[in-house]
Order: structure tokens, then C-alpha cells, then sequence
């Protein structure tokens, strides 16, 4: 479609007018200001149309910056762009930008340090506009940079089914996977971003799980052939550094908990999977089994994601020494971080009082304003399953 000038009836919102037209939001939080930001945003210029809008949240705090995106929407007016006074951090920059296109019916996001070509988004688009059983769709190919220098193809199998569960059975937590960018119906993403908003604690690929579960409770999740192709890089790797420290640097340091917490991250990721499958904010249908849609996810990423890190005689070793001082810390390691007992653990009131020993015993002190992580935690939990 052509560039139309903007005397185009607009959908009233609070945020700055997106045309009524608009069917697809492309998303863009950023904070990074290179030659690469540049070059992605001006790539742009020629997917943004009447029914492709792209919303820019600037987080850089840049005047040149500002000025550049200025220019670019006066050259595109279907390049949205707003610039916060002060950078509000990643996750809220997205939310901002989520809320801002509650009106258009699909959504997908980019990245500032990535790269994608024209037609990824849109091809993926266009199969979800013509098929209503799709909640997310990827068209093309798509490739993780892992760090040394190889480009991996991170494509995933369709997940198909007319059941929820049966989509999520063929759903991985452990697979190198991008879906999260793709293409989708954006309401479908809603629930994820309203359980993430309200959580106090993060988890292991906690985000990337709750959207890809919130879009497959919903429907199914199409692989496509195409002519685009999406290249991620994630930002925060560190070639030949300890994954472990960067993992707490993200999920942990921000939240007060000292360093051994990272090896349950992913154990907090499961839990809260579960939680959100089967709770208040559950986005699976009522007439569908919530709970056998909960059991299912948790115990694939208590198996595959958190397990295999935790068992063993060095483990128990590491576990005597931290919760020396924690007797009902220490005994519920011993009974659910043992394999000889994997096929009997799943996610229900005794699991999630052992968690929430667990984040007593390496949480900091309460501070004037707010109370105990875990006492947040438990309550968090506490209000989605009562």
C-alpha cells in the first residue's frame, strides 16, 4: 500500500492517534543509538502503511535520537514514535507500547538489536488475517546468533490441535526458539502481560514461556515458508563468559536475591507457567481442563529445564551448606530434587510452600515501603488461585 497523508479518520485513544485502518502494530522498544538502530528503523519505512502502523518507545534519552525519529515519521506518518523523558526499562517500555495498540488487532515485535527483513512480519500476518484457527503464525526462517558467530535456525514445528493441551504438548521450553516476535492476534497476548505485570518475581525465559502459552491456549501456532527472515541477537551475551552470572545479573539481581537463587529460576519459571494456566488470569478456555494444561507445562520445564541442574551428589552437597539453617528449606529439596521422585511432583499447595521457603531463605530484608519478596509472592499466588 502507498503512504497516505494523514487526514485519515483516527481511534480515539490515550496515547498519540493510531489510524483506524490500522490492522497490524509492529513494535519497537528501543534504547540502543548506532549505526545498526538506524539502519532497522529505516528499514521501516516501507512496511508502514495504512494497515501496518510501527510504534517506536524510545528509551535512549537522546536529542539526536529524538530528532532522527521526528524525521522519520514526518517522512512515513505511519511511524509512530514516542520518546519517554526518562528510560522506564524494557519490560515497561513494551507494555507501554502493548497499550498503546489495544485497538489494532494484531501485533508483533522487533527488537533494536536485531535485524529483519521487510516481509517477515507481514507474510506472517496475512495467514493469520485469513486463518481464524492461528493465534501466531512465522513466515519465513528465523536465526538466533548464539554468540560465536554461527547462525542457528530456531524454526519451530506447527503447533496444532483443536484443544489447548494438544497444542501444548508439542510445545518445547528447552528449544532455541524466537517465537515470541512473531506475528499474532494481539489480544491473545493480553493475559501473559497482565500475569508478568502483576508477578513480583522473574523466572528462566519466564516471558518468552507465558506468551508462547498464552497464544497456544488460545489457538494454534503455524510454521510457514516464506521469503523473510528475522535474525536475533541476544544482547546480553557474553561469548565464553558464565552464562550462570549472567542469568542472575538478569532474573535475580534487581529482585534482592542473593546469587544461588539463579539455579531455581527455572523452577520459579514452572510454577509460574502453572499458575497462570490454571488461575484467575488463565487464558484457556473454561470448558477445556485448566489444570491438566498446568500439570503438563509445569512438569515439562520441572523436567527438562530445572531438574537436570539440581540433582546429584554435588547438588545435595551445595544444598546442605545453603539451607543449613533452613530444616524445611533442606527437606523439601531432598524430596522434590530427586529424580527417584520426579514422577510423582506436581505444582500444588505443599510445592509452593516449599518455593516460598526457598525464597526466604535468600531474599533481603523488607524494606520501609515493601514488604517481603516472598510474603508478595505468596499473595501474588494466593489471589490467582483462591
Amino acid at each position: 500500500m502507498h503512504v497516505a497523508s494523514q487526514s485519515i479518520k483516527l481511534k480515539p485513544t490515550e496515547f498519540a492517534d493510531i489510524p483506524a485502518s490500522a490492522r497490524l502494530a509492529i513494535l519497537l522498544p528501543t534504547f540502543r543509538w548506532s549505526d545498526h538502530v538506524r539502519s532497522t528503523i529505516g528499514s521501516l519505512l516501507g512496511v508502514a502503511n495504512e494497515e501496518v502502523v510501527v510504534l517506536i518507545g524510545d528509551n535512549s534519552e537522546n536529542k539526536e535520537k529524538r530528532d532522527f525519529l521526528k524525521k522519520i515519521h514526518a517522512i512515513n506518518p505511519f511511524i509512530l514514535t514516542t520518546s519517554h523523558k526518562k528510560n522506564i526499562g524494557s519490560f515497561k517500555n513494551y507494555m507501554y507500547l502493548h497499550d498503546w495498540c489495544r485497538d489494532v488487532e494484531f501485533s508483533a515485535i522487533l527488537t533494536d538489536d536485531d535485524w529483519i527483513s521487510p516481509t517477515y512480519h507481514t507474510d506472517a500476518y496475512q495467514h493469520v488475517l485469513a486463518n481464524p484457527s492461528v493465534s501466531c503464525c512465522s513466515a519465513g526462517t528465523t536465526f538466533v546468533d548464539i554468540g560465536d558467530g554461527q547462525a542457528v535456525n530456531v524454526n519451530q514445528p506447527s503447533m496444532l490441535g483443536a484443544h489447548a493441551i494438544d497444542r501444548m504438548k508439542a510445545w518445547s521450553a528447552g528449544a532455541a526458539r524466537a517465537t515470541m516476535y512473531n506475528a499474532s492476534r494481539r489480544q491473545h497476548l493480553s493475559p501473559a502481560m497482565e500475569f508478568h505485570r502483576r508477578s513480583p518475581l522473574n523466572g528462566l525465559t519466564l516471558i518468552e514461556d507465558l506468551w508462547e502459552l498464552s497464544r497456544l491456549a488460545q489457538g494454534e501456532f503455524h510454521n510457514i515458508s516464506g521469503h523473510g527472515i528475522y535474525l536475533h541477537y541476544p544482547a546480553t551475551r557474553t561469548i565464553g563468559g558464565d552464562e550462570t552470572e549472567r542469568f542472575y545479573n538478569l532474573i535475580c539481581k534487581n529482585e534482592g536475591l542473593q546469587f544461588p537463587f539463579v539455579y531455581f529460576a527455572a523452577l520459579s519459571t514452572a510454577i509460574q507457567c502453572a499458575v497462570f494456566l490454571m488461575g484467575k488470569l488463565s487464558p484457556v478456555n473454561a470448558m477445556e481442563n485448566r489444570y491438566e494444561c498446568a500439570q503438563h507445562v509445569f512438569r515439562h520445564i520441572f523436567l527438562t529445564q530445572f531438574l537436570p541442574h539440581v540433582t546429584g551428589s554435588s547438588s545435595r552437597d551445595a544444598a546442605a551448606v545453603m539451607f543449613a539453617d533452613h530444616p524445611v528449606a533442606m527437606e523439601g529439596f531432598l524430596q522434590y530434587c530427586n529424580t527417584a521422585n520426579a514422577a510423582h511432583v506436581v505444582c500444588d499447595k505443599d510445592l509452593l510452600s516449599w518455593f516460598v521457603e526457598v525464597i526466604r531463605v535468600f531474599e533481603s530484608p523488607a524494606s520501609e515501603d515493601k514488604p517481603l519478596l516472598s510474603q508478595r509472592f505468596e499473595q501474588f499466588i494466593h489471589d490467582l488461585l483462591q
